[in-house]
């Protein structure tokens, strides 16, 4: 059963883009819609090499642990498979600490995380799976042994062994700005993760922004700090929590969530905060359940879906010391499967990305609602209820004479009698329902269940003729 299920689960959504005239996300002009994204540590995701394992020591959760920029190649797959099309990897430069935030100095690579060569070797081995490479740059509270501590006109303040500089001084600007200019030149990177914002002038953070995207295009600019400035998509701290608290348990308002736009970063955790996983458990619910319903909204909502590493595990943790885990691959995978299907389906359809929304329903976590273009349409029901659902869409909203086609339970639903289509979905479920024009017989269902039959035939014959050699074997002996 779990072999049919796996076959037709990929029929139907393979045949989502036969009927698609839409181009795949490699084929679209380069822009920040198109882009799912991927955070990550490099310290804290895979230990390729141990020759730049300096001073680690990987049981105690505020020294480094070992990843590098080779750990990140070794299972860069694993990210390809899921459907990410932009990894973003915190800060690389010479720093004191895992996360590479006391940066100790602009000019070189932390040696724990890997050499020059390494670090363009990643960017290059992703730039042939078409992933792009976001690094993070802080643009304060570095340590206190920075490479800038001898400019004393430049510093705030030295507290806690943390170097504060005034980023209203021009020349701290031009060195921030030279530095990254530079480094963005020098590598290829695809995209910067402004951080430590607080201080900084709007202007100058937007002049920052207009002169590193004019070293290639695209070149992404964000934050995970809320600001005027002209990034490429806004950071909400609100919205953030609005979609963590509709998803830790059921039956809760999604009133915040379904206003979302393109230009919004959709996500309910990051490094910064509490992990998803920390508050459903709370609410005593199960945590993979609770995640592959939110990412079902946001993969399917208007914005740029943002996850953290782990989230595919439902890694756990309150502070850092324990949501800044190291990596675990050696998981169950079906967590990582939803992500990879209902990332799928984003990739491979602009309406997906870009298109219109028309809210349809909205109660107490039973969310349901159109994307459309003029090449494509879909219906998404979010049950992210207690009970089974059920909605009657009339045929003004679907259309004369078509049929819905779920891409996760793979049913079809006609018009009834009265013209309405009857969508029931059990819940805690998302279903994507792509409308197309009606069909008579479903040929490509009835052939993949014939072929899933055949090759099972097949392999039973198969067994049983080894089975009847090796009896005939013995039996000779």
């Amino acid at each position: 059963m779990k072999f049919n299920k796996w076959l037709m689960t990929g029929l139907m959504i393979s045949g989502l883009w036969i009927t698609s005239s839409q181009p795949t996300n490699a084929e679209t002009n380069a822009s920040i819609h198109n882009e799912s994204i991927y955070d990550l540590y490099v310290d804290r995701y895979f230990n390729k090499v141990i020759s730049n394992d300096y001073d680690v020591n990987a049981k105690d959760p505020n020294a480094f642990a070992g990843g590098d920029f080779l750990g990140i190649i070794e299972k860069m797959d694993h990210i390809k498979k899921m459907g990410f099309t932009t990894i973003s990897i915190g800060p690389v430069f010479a720093t004191e600490t895992y996360d590479g935030k006391r940066i100790l100095d602009f000019n070189t690579l932390e040696k724990r995380f890997g050499t020059p060569e390494e670090f363009q070797q990643l960017i290059s081995e992703a730039h042939k799976q078409n992933i792009k490479i976001m690094i993070e740059f802080p643009l304060n509270n570095f340590s206190v042994n920075h490479m800038w501590n001898a400019e004393t006109d430049w510093i705030q303040s030295t507290e806690n062994d943390v170097l504060t500089l005034d980023l209203t001084n021009g020349e701290v600007q031009q060195a921030l700005t030279d530095t990254l200019i530079e480094f963005a030149n020098t590598y290829g990177i695809d995209g910067v993760k402004l951080s430590a914002l607080d201080g900084a002038p709007t202007s100058f953070i937007n002049e920052l922004i207009a002169t590193v995207k004019e070293v290639r295009d695209p070149m992404y600019v964000i934050a995970l700090e809320q600001s005027d400035a002209n990034f490429d998509v806004k950071y909400s701290d609100e919205l953030l929590v609005h979609f963590r608290d509709a998803f830790k348990n059921t039956d809760l308002s999604t009133e915040s969530i379904v206003t979302t736009d393109e230009n919004e970063l959709l996500l309910f955790d990051n490094l910064n905060t509490e992990r998803f996983t920390y508050y459903s458990a709370l609410e005593n619910m199960f945590p993979p359940t609770r995640i592959k319903t939110a990412l079902g909204a946001m993969f399917t909502m208007p914005g740029v879906p943002y996850m953290t590493y782990g989230t595919e595990i439902a890694m756990n943790g309150q502070n850092a010391a324990e949501s800044h885990q190291v990596m675990n691959f050696r998981v169950d995978e079906e967590l990582i499967e939803y992500i990879q299907d209902i990332n799928s389906i984003r990739n491979k359809s602009e309406t997906m990305r870009t298109g219109k929304i028309e809210l349809l329903e909205n109660d107490n976590g039973y969310t349901v609602f159109k994307r459309y273009s003029d090449e494509e349409q879909f219906i998404v029901v979010i049950n992210n209820t207690s009970e089974t659902k059920r909605i009657d869409l009339a045929s003004d909203v679907v259309g004369e004479d078509k049929e819905l086609r779920g891409l996760f339970e793979s049913d079809i639903v006609r018009a009834d009698d009265n013209g309405n289509y009857r969508l029931v979905l059990d819940r805690e479920i998302v279903e994507v329902y792509q409308i197309t024009d009606r069909t008579g017989l479903n040929k490509s269902y009835i052939f993949a269940m014939a072929l899933s039959y055949v090759l099972f035939l097949g392999f039973l014959v198969i067994v049983w003729r080894k089975g009847k050699q090796r009896r005939s074997e013995q039996n000779n002996k």
